[in-house]
């Protein structure tokens, strides 16, 4: 049995150095594409992390001193009651879907109320804040 295993690793490792010198002329030629598309004015090609970056949209918790979606969302129905929840997302440039939990967790919180289609500033809210 090791016979047979040490004639595969043999066999394996003199194809890996036929293939080292051909794995080493594709990275040349990739950062040669590269520098002649930059040359060209072509951009290369954004990772789907770094396409997100420069929307200025992130995913994950906000950055320490960053309002939460939450917030954001609170202050938007203070500013304007009566908003629904696609003009919020609008406004918020989120989706839709991502506010029907925020709007839960406010509703919970006793900060919001909803009346037919349109989210108001709980009652109680706007009486501590007049």
């Amino acid at each position: 049995m090791s016979e047979i295993i040490n004639k595969s690793l043999k066999t394996l490792k003199d194809r890996q150095k036929e293939l080292q010198p051909l794995a080493a002329e594709y990275k040349e030629v990739e950062s040669a594409i590269q520098a002649l598309e930059q040359a060209h004015g072509a951009a290369p090609k954004a990772s789907r992390a770094r396409k997100r970056q420069r929307s200025g949209t992130r995913r994950g918790r906000p950055r320490k001193g960053e309002l939460t979606r939450s917030d954001q969302f609170l202050a938007l129905v203070q500013e304007e009651p009566g908003i629904t929840i696609g003009e919020g997302a609008k406004r918020l440039r989120v989706q839709p879907s991502s506010l029907y939990r925020v709007v839960a967790q406010l509703q919970e919180r006793g900060a919001i109320e909803k009346r037919d289609r349109g989210i108001h500033p709980s009652v109680d809210r706007q009486a501590t804040h007049v």
